[in-house]
C-alpha cells in the first residue's frame, strides 16, 4: 500500500511538474521572440528610409532567418505539445485504468479528480463525484472519525492513514465475496438490507499545486475482502471462545464427577480390600470346610479347615477331582446339572467323605453356585459331623430307656383303667362259664346254646389275652424295629388303650381318617406311644373346662403334597398362652401338677427319628391341636 502511494504521489507530482515546465518553457520562448522583434523594430523603426538597399536586404535576410527559426521553434514546440499531449494521455489512461482509487481534494473536502476505481469504490459514476465532497460517501457512524482524520491531516500536515466505511448512496459497489463468510452466516447478513458494506483504507498527503494552492491527494484500497474476513475472524475466535469457555466448563464439571468417582472407586478398592480380608480371615478361620469347584469339577481353591476334616493341605488338593474327597459330589453336581434336580443347590445333604488315612468321615454338605466372567463355579461347604452323629446315637439310646421309663409311669396311671378293662371279660368268662355249668347239669341239655356260650367265652378270654399282650409289648423296651404298619391301625390301637380314660372324663372321640393311605416303614410301638402321649396331653387339657362343657378330642390323617402322611389330635380345651407355646416341647417343661415335662419332649425326638417333624397349634379359648409329619420313605430306606 505505502508503495502505491508513493506511486501515485510521485505521479500526480511529475504530471504536475511537466505541465508546469512546458508552461513555463512556451512563455518564455514567446517572450524572448517578443523581445526580440521589439528590438529589432526599434533599431531600424526610424532609420528605415534612410536606410541603404544592402541594409535592407541585410535586414531582411535577418527577418527571413528570425522567420525560419520562429518557424523551426514552432515545429519543435509542436513536436513537444504533441508529446505532452501523449504524455498526458498516457498519464489519464494509467491514472482511471488504476486498481488503486485516487482521489484530489480542496482544502474543505471538495473531490477535484477521480479516477475509475475510486468512483467505483465509492458507488458513484466518476462524473458525478466531481465537486461533491468526499464526507458525503461515507458511512455516517463513521463521520466523526473522518472529520477528525481531514483535520489531523489539515493540522500536521503529514501523511495519513484512515479506515472507514462507505455509504451505499448510488449503485451498489461491486467488491469480492469474503470466502470466510459461508463459515458465518449471522455475520454476511448483519445489515438490514442485506448488501454487504464496502470498507476502504484511505492514505491522504497534503501538498500544492502550481497556483500554490493547498490540495489533498487520497489513495483509496478495497479492504472489504480483509475487513469481512477480520470480522469473520473476530466472530470465528468469539465462537471459539465461548465453545472453549463451555467446553471448560463442562470439562471442569466432568472433572469434578471424574474426581468424586475416582474418591468413590478409591473408597470402594479401600472397603474392598477390608472386605476381602474379613472374607479371607473369615475364610480360613471358618471350621466348615469351603471347595470352590470349576464346572468339571476341579477343585479350584479350599481354605485351612480342609485339613482338619479330610487331612489334606488346601495347596494339595487344588488341580484334583472333588471326587477324591466326597466320592458322590460329582454324581450330585451332574444332577443338579440336570433340570430334574436343581433344588440341591442351597440344600443341606448328609454324605460321606474319605479321610486321607482312609476311614469315612460323615459330613453335612450344601452347594452354592456364583459365576465370574462368565465362567460358572460351585463351593461345596462341609461340616464334620462325627460327633453329632455320635451324639445323637447316644440320644436315641437314652430315649429308648425314658420311652421305657415313661411307658412303666404310665402303665402305673393307667393300671385302674386296665384293670377295669380286664375285669369286663373276666367278669364275663365267670358268668358264662356258670351258665354252661347249669345247662351241662341239666337233664336234657340244649347243646346248640351251650356251644353258643362256650364261643362266647372263648371270645372273652381272647379279648383279656389281647388287652394283656398290649400292656406287655407297651412296657418291653423296645430296640428300633421297624415294619410295614398302617398308620389308621395305630391309631385304633393305640386309642384302644386310651378308652377307658376317655369315658371316666365324659371326651367325645371321633375319626377323620383318610382312607387308602400308604403304608409306613416305622416301629409301630413307638408311633403308638407318640399318639397316646397327644390323647393324654388333650384329656388333661380337657380335664380342666367345667364339668357341663362338651369336651371333644377329634383325631385326623391325610396324605399331603410333598407325598407325607399327617396325624392331627384336636381338642377344644383352653389352649396355651404365648409363654407357654414358646416351652410346651421344651424338655421338663409340663402345665400339669405332677407331670414329668418328658412326654412331647419324647415324642418329638421318636417323630424325629423317623425323619418326621412334631408341630402344634394353639388359640387361647378355643383349643390346641398336635400334629406329625412322617415321610412314607425314610432316609435308612433310600440308603
Amino acid at each position: 500500500m505505502s508503495k502505491s502511494t508513493n506511486g501515485h504521489m510521485n505521479t500526480e507530482n511529475l504530471e504536475c511538474k511537466e505541465c508546469t515546465n512546458a508552461e513555463n518553457l512556451m512563455d518564455k520562448h514567446r517572450e524572448a521572440i517578443r523581445k526580440q522583434a521589439e528590438t529589432m523594430i526599434h533599431h531600424s523603426g526610424n532609420d528605415i528610409a534612410k536606410m541603404s538597399t544592402d541594409d535592407i536586404q541585410k535586414l531582411l535576410f535577418d527577418f527571413q532567418v528570425h522567420q525560419i527559426e520562429l518557424k523551426m521553434q514552432n515545429e519543435e514546440l509542436n513536436r513537444a505539445q504533441q508529446e505532452l499531449t501523449a504524455s498526458r494521455d498516457t498519464y489519464a489512461q494509467l491514472y482511471d485504468s488504476s486498481p488503486v482509487g485516487y482521489l484530489t481534494l480542496t482544502e474543505t473536502g471538495i473531490i477535484e479528480k477521480a479516477n475509475i476505481a475510486a468512483a467505483t469504490l465509492l458507488g458513484c459514476p466518476k462524473d458525478e463525484l466531481i465537486n461533491k465532497r468526499l464526507g458525503k460517501f461515507i458511512h455516517p457512524l463513521d463521520q466523526d472519525n473522518y472529520y477528525l482524520f481531514i483535520h489531523r491531516l489539515l493540522t500536521q500536515r503529514t501523511s495519513q492513514a484512515y479506515s472507514t466505511k462507505t455509504r451505499n448512496s448510488c449503485d451498489s459497489p461491486t467488491h469480492p465475496e469474503c470466502k470466510y463468510f459461508q463459515l458465518c452466516p449471522d455475520v454476511s447478513h448483519s445489515s438490514g438490507n442485506n448488501k454487504l458494506p464496502t470498507y476502504i483504507e484511505c492514505y491522504a498527503s497534503v501538498v500544492y499545486n502550481e497556483k500554490n494552492a493547498l490540495q489533498i491527494c487520497l489513495t483509496i484500497n478495497n479492504i472489504t475482502e480483509r475487513k469481512q474476513a477480520q470480522e469473520t475472524i473476530a466472530y470465528l475466535n468469539e465462537k471459539l471462545e465461548e465453545k472453549v469457555r463451555r467446553q471448560t466448563s463442562e470439562l471442569i464439571v466432568s472433572n469434578l464427577s471424574l474426581m468424586k468417582k475416582v474418591e468413590e472407586l478409591r473408597r470402594s478398592k479401600h472397603q474392598l480390600l477390608e472386605r476381602e480380608a474379613k472374607l479371607n480371615s473369615i475364610f480360613n478361620a471358618s471350621v466348615e470346610g469351603i471347595i470352590t469347584v470349576d464346572m468339571s469339577n476341579i477343585i479350584v481353591s479350599a481354605n485351612a479347615a480342609v485339613e482338619t476334616i479330610f487331612g489334606y493341605k488346601p495347596e494339595e488338593l487344588v488341580g484334583y477331582s472333588i471326587s477324591q474327597l466326597i466320592p458322590s459330589s460329582s454324581r450330585e453336581m451332574n444332577d443338579y446339572i440336570s433340570p430334574d434336580d436343581v433344588k440341591l443347590i442351597g440344600q443341606i445333604q448328609e454324605v460321606e467323605g474319605a479321610h486321607k488315612n482312609g476311614f469315612i468321615v460323615p459330613l453335612d454338605m450344601s452347594i452354592a453356585e456364583f459365576s465370574v466372567d462368565n465362567a460358572h463355579y460351585f463351593t461345596h461347604i462341609v461340616r464334620d459331623v462325627s460327633l453329632r452323629k455320635s451324639r445323637e446315637q447316644q440320644d436315641k439310646e437314652h430315649l429308648d430307656e425314658l420311652a421305657h421309663v415313661t411307658r412303666l409311669g404310665l402303665m402305673g396311671e393307667m393300671a385302674s383303667g386296665i384293670a377295669h378293662e380286664v375285669n369286663q371279660p373276666l367278669s364275663a368268662i365267670s358268668s358264662y362259664t356258670q351258665v354252661s355249668l347249669n345247662l351241662m347239669n341239666a337233664d336234657d341239655p340244649d347243646l346248640v346254646k351251650l356251644t353258643e356260650i362256650l364261643h362266647k367265652t372263648q371270645q372273652q378270654a381272647l379279648r383279656a389275652g389281647r388287652i394283656i399282650h398290649r400292656m406287655r409289648e407297651f412296657v418291653k423296651s423296645h430296640a428300633k424295629h421297624r415294619s410295614t404298619a398302617e398308620i389308621n391301625n395305630l391309631i385304633h390301637e393305640a386309642v384302644g388303650l386310651c378308652i377307658p380314660e376317655l369315658k371316666q372324663n365324659c371326651i367325645k372321640l371321633s375319626f377323620e381318617l383318610e382312607n387308602n393311605l400308604p403304608p409306613l416303614n416305622v416301629d409301630h410301638v413307638q408311633i403308638e406311644q407318640v399318639i397316646i402321649n397327644l390323647l393324654r396331653n388333650s384329656v388333661d387339657a380337657l380335664k380342666t373346662l367345667p364339668p357341663k362343657q362338651q369336651r371333644h378330642i377329634a383325631i385326623h390323617s391325610r396324605m399331603t403334597l410333598n407325598d407325607s402322611i399327617q396325624v392331627r389330635v384336636k381338642d377344644n380345651g383352653p389352649g396355651l398362652d404365648p409363654d407357654q407355646q414358646q416351652k410346651i416341647l421344651t424338655p421338663f417343661y409340663t402345665t400339669k401338677a405332677d407331670g414329668m415335662g418328658m412326654g412331647l419332649s419324647i415324642s418329638r425326638s421318636l417323630i424325629e427319628a423317623h425323619d418326621g417333624t412334631l408341630h402344634f397349634n394353639s388359640q387361647l379359648g378355643k383349643g390346641t391341636t398336635f400334629y406329625f409329619i412322617l415321610p412314607i420313605r425314610s432316609k435308612s430306606d433310600e440308603h
